[in-house]
């Protein structure tokens, strides 16, 4: 009687082991990256449909599911599509163009868009091996924020120049040059638009007023 007890408990014990689900304590890497996207972004100019279309094609061919393209200039500050592609990267997600100059006309918005994505945990990749990400070292994130804050110090110093060398021409009763009288609206209106983040080329074609004039009313209003 014993006996047959023995093997009934052993039994149940062996369907309890059987039946149990192994849950991991802590993701494998697969499992984490399994909802993560790669995006991609084109650009072209002139109507270059070729040009545009093997970008394109590349770029899924990497693996990007969605890929966001656009004619437009490099010198144009807001990239539309561009924008849209950036904003739906999220922690995790890989980010491909095929090189640097497709997405950034300067190396000062090339750098602010970098440190923007690694603090998100975003990795930008190009097809010209060049990469970043928070994943490969703390090390990398400093670099990348320095050599930013490098070439933020340059502006910096440029600007304050120009503001001291204005503010002793006014205070030496110097003529500043030949310029143009616009009206108080108007440039309260150049003042809001800067401050807003409007680059001076897109400020001219909103208001018809000469750059060297925006210069000058974005100058003197720091100066107030």
């Amino acid at each position: 009687m014993f006996f047959y007890f023995f093997i009934d408990t052993v039994k149940n014990i062996c369907n309890e082991t059987l039946s149990f689900k192994f849950k991991r304590k802590h993701l494998l890497l697969s499992e984490k990256n399994k909802n993560s996207k790669v995006i991609g972004y084109a650009r072209a100019t002139n109507n270059e449909y070729e040009y545009l279309e093997d970008q394109i094609k590349v770029l899924k061919e990497e693996g990007c599911s969605l890929v966001f393209s656009e004619f437009i200039s490099l010198d144009e500050e807001i990239k539309p599509q561009l924008n849209k592609a950036i904003n739906c990267l999220s922690k995790g997600d890989q980010f491909i163009i095929t090189q640097l100059d497709r997405a950034f006309r300067s190396k000062k918005e090339c750098l602010r868009t970098i440190n923007k994505l690694i603090d998100k945990d975003i990795k930008l990749r190009t097809l010209t091996c060049f990469f970043s990400t928070n994943e490969s070292s703390k090390a990398n994130s400093s670099i990348f924020r320095i050599l930013y804050e490098l070439d933020n110090l340059e502006d910096k110093n440029l600007g304050e120049r120009k503001k001291e060398q204005l503010l002793r021409r006014k205070l030496s009763g110097n003529n500043l040059g030949g310029r143009p009288k616009i009206s108080p609206l108007k440039e309260s209106l150049v003042i809001r638009l800067r401050n807003e983040g409007y680059s001076y080329r897109s400020i001219r074609s909103q208001t018809g007023i000469a750059l060297s004039t925006i210069r000058r009313v974005i100058l003197e209003g720091e100066l107030t």
